[in-house]
């Protein structure tokens, strides 16, 4: 059934105190920045989210830190500021904040300098630098939510890369795509077999364009698996979780391969980051697509064009067999179809199938969380009793026809 305009807008707004921003900043932490971004005394990073601009440093003793973007004396923006003896340093009157975003120095302020420091009204921001991202909360008060403790948050640097890159659509059509399962057998058709190689579990997703979807609600959000019947009579099984209120863990094309998070999270109303963490927990991940970025914060590429030219879509290619006419990476070809609905797609005059149930059970919980926290209650998956990130399990695999699809991950 396709949303009304006033749960769209509820679904897909995060600014202006929008009840799904509100509820986001307060109990979710966001990835702000790939941790390689940041060097001690490094240049700060300007970074936006839920319509919020900050700037992220690392300091000279390697700690990092969040703050707002303009300073709180005269609103010059910190992106400019000096990055120097753990702190960062306004050029226009000296003004310093530490990576708590307490002010620290008022050099051209007289009197006590200390009593007036602690006076400065601050937003300070919570930051963690783990699993090759640096965290922040934007929420109120002292103790933070649930930390997404996944998988691949403590893995050796060797069996992970982090990339993202900022994409110019509303965040939702990113996270909806992460779960949305029947259009890899169409749009990364040709990049499945180029990435995937033959003989590969993924190729299956080829065999099979229509999979039927089976759900299992979870503490964290639900896992699902798709199911494809193959040609000999087996059925070719893809578990994989979405976990609120972005991520898509997608299983590994082999039991000894790499497993992708895809998560989306909102840079404004209509602008979301892209972010792609590909981890192995079993070895180190050597030279891959993702692991070869050559720009961790704008990787993979947007799509090459504008929409009067197809956003460069390559119709030559198109001819010589390439499905899509977007070559050059998976990413690309997710981001072409999510800038080709517009800046914040309307999903009440859409018509579903089948296929779409993941994408709808996307929707209804992102939608309840808001509702929950618009009531003034904490959103029920945020903070579930139950709620244990590092049991989470995406997994594929070939199975008879009459097995249990669960005999592959429980």
């Amino acid at each position: 059934m396709p949303l009304s305009k006033e749960d769209n807008d509820l679904l897909t707004r995060v600014e202006n105190g929008a009840p799904m921003g509100e509820m986001i900043r307060q109990h979710y932490w966001l990835p702000a920045v790939p941790s390689v971004k940041l060097e001690a005394d490094g240049a700060p990073v300007r970074v936006r989210l839920l319509g919020t601009n900050l700037v992220a440093f690392r300091a000279t003793n390697g700690e990092v830190g969040v703050l707002d973007e303009q300073c709180s004396h005269r609103k010059a923006s910190l992106a400019l500021a000096r990055n120097e003896d753990n702190g960062l340093r306004c050029i226009y009157h000296g003004w310093k904040f530490n990576v708590k975003g307490e002010v620290v120095e008022a050099p051209n302020h007289t009197g006590n300098q200390e009593q007036f420091c602690n006076h400065v009204r601050v937003n300070r921001y919570i930051t963690v630098d783990r699993g090759g991202i640096v965290w922040v909360w934007l929420g109120k008060g002292e103790t933070p939510p649930p930390f997404p403790d996944l998988p691949f948050m403590d893995l050796p640097q060797q069996q992970r890369s982090v990339t993202s890159v900022e994409i110019p659509t509303n965040w939702v059509q990113g996270v909806e795509a992460s779960m949305d399962s029947s259009h890899v057998s169409f749009l990364h058709e040709s990049t499945t077999q180029l990435t995937a190689g033959p003989g590969n579990e993924r190729q299956n997703m080829n065999k099979a364009r229509a999979p039927k979807l089976d759900f299992e609600d979870r503490p964290y959000g639900y896992r699902y698996a798709a199911l494809r019947p193959l040609p000999d009579g087996n059925v070719y099984a893809r578990v994989n979780n979405f976990v609120m209120p972005w991520y898509g863990i997608i299983c590994p094309p082999d039991a000894n391969g790499p497993t992708t998070v895809f998560f989306s999270t909102p840079v404004d109303d209509t602008h979301h980051r892209a972010w792609f963490v590909h981890y192995n927990p079993q070895r180190p991940l050597g030279m891959t697509i993702m692991s070869a970025s050559p720009d961790v914060w704008n990787f993979p590429p947007l799509p090459p064009g504008e929409a009067k030219d197809n956003w460069g879509q390559n119709r030559d290619i198109m001819k010589r067999g390439h499905f899509s006419g977007f070559p050059q990476h998976l990413g690309t070809e997710d981001f072409a179809m999510f800038i080709s609905q517009g800046p914040v797609y309307d999903r009440s005059d859409e018509q579903l199938c089948s296929a779409d149930g993941a994408v709808i059970r996307v929707r209804q919980l992102l939608i309840k969380a808001a509702r929950e926290f618009a009531e003034g209650k904490a959103p029920t998956l945020a903070h579930h009793p139950d709620l244990n990130y590092r049991q989470i399990r995406s997994v594929g695999g070939v199975l008879p026809a009459d097995a249990d699809w669960h005999q592959l991950v429980d």
